[in-house]
């Protein structure tokens, strides 16, 4: 199969989450289990009153939960789109949220934090190592003294080898605009060459058995080696770095990848 790269549809990730904004909240919701992790990490290291910096905030799946355990949250995210969805389901919360649409890479905010945060892998979007510096070095320039950076990914080195021949069902649920039930499959393939992998996720709107419409979206993924980004951060400027293997907090084994499940990585403005 021949891709066309680099694919002008993916290069800009706000432009592919502006096709899942109205449907992101049914597909991914559910998906919880880094938010106790990131709530404990938030009262280890901000006051509880204390500002948090969110990348890639979205609709607010993260974001509502650090805002109702009271802290104000600087969201950032590349698509207007998502924080539109974002905005009425987090009104509740005041001045508290503070949205911005901004590039990762470019970010400018005139205020530093004890605290950022980057959850769901969205650091995987950072296509090439340029991109990837920047960010880290925006995010550092953001913290103040001692200041706590904490991401998550999924790399593909990490799980198991993509078999491009599967097309497999991922989540579902009621889209509450139409009544009709969403079915998200996908197919994740990687390409030959590069550190990267491309998946192809399939949204299908149904009414019983039949596919009443259907979005096909296209995602790139950076699979960076763990030393090569471990550099990017020292170079960016982060100290003290600590890798966990899952939520849970347990140290991540480097000599044996099959028993993590997750890679999550915390850093220190020194």
């Amino acid at each position: 199969m021949t891709l066309d790269w680099p694919p002008s549809d993916t290069i800009d990730s706000s432009g592919t989450y502006a096709r899942y904004a109205e449907i992101y909240d049914v597909l991914f919701d559910h998906l919880v289990s880094e938010t106790d992790f990131y709530l404990k990490q938030a009262a280890e290291t901000v006051s509880p009153a204390g500002k948090i910096l969110e990348l890639g905030s979205g609709t607010g799946r993260l974001t509502r939960h650090l805002l109702a355990a009271g802290y104000t949250v600087a969201a950032v995210d590349s698509s207007a789109e998502m924080l539109e969805c974002a905005a009425p389901r987090l009104a509740g919360f005041g001045p508290r949220y503070q949205p911005h649409h901004a590039e990762m890479s470019g970010l400018r905010l005139d205020e530093s934090f004890g605290l950022a945060v980057a959850p769901y892998g969205v650091v995987a979007h950072l296509l090439t190592d340029e991109d990837r510096l920047r960010t880290f070095t925006r995010v550092h320039e953001h913290l103040r003294p001692g200041g706590v950076f904490i991401y998550d990914d999924m790399p593909g080195w990490l799980g198991a080898a993509t078999d491009s021949t599967q097309l497999c069902e991922r989540s579902r649920g009621i889209d509450p605009a139409s009544g009709l039930t969403v079915r998200l499959q996908c197919n994740t393939m990687d390409v030959t060459g590069e550190p990267l992998s491309v998946r192809y996720d399939i949204i299908d709107w149904l009414s019983g058995d039949k596919v009443v419409r259907r979005a096909l979206i296209r995602v790139v993924f950076r699979n960076i080696a763990l030393a090569d980004e471990l550099e990017l951060l020292r170079r960016a400027g982060f100290t003290e770095v600590e890798l966990f293997g899952d939520f849970s907090g347990r140290p991540f084994d480097r000599d044996e990848l099959a028993t993590n499940q997750r890679l999550v990585i915390k850093c220190r403005r020194a």
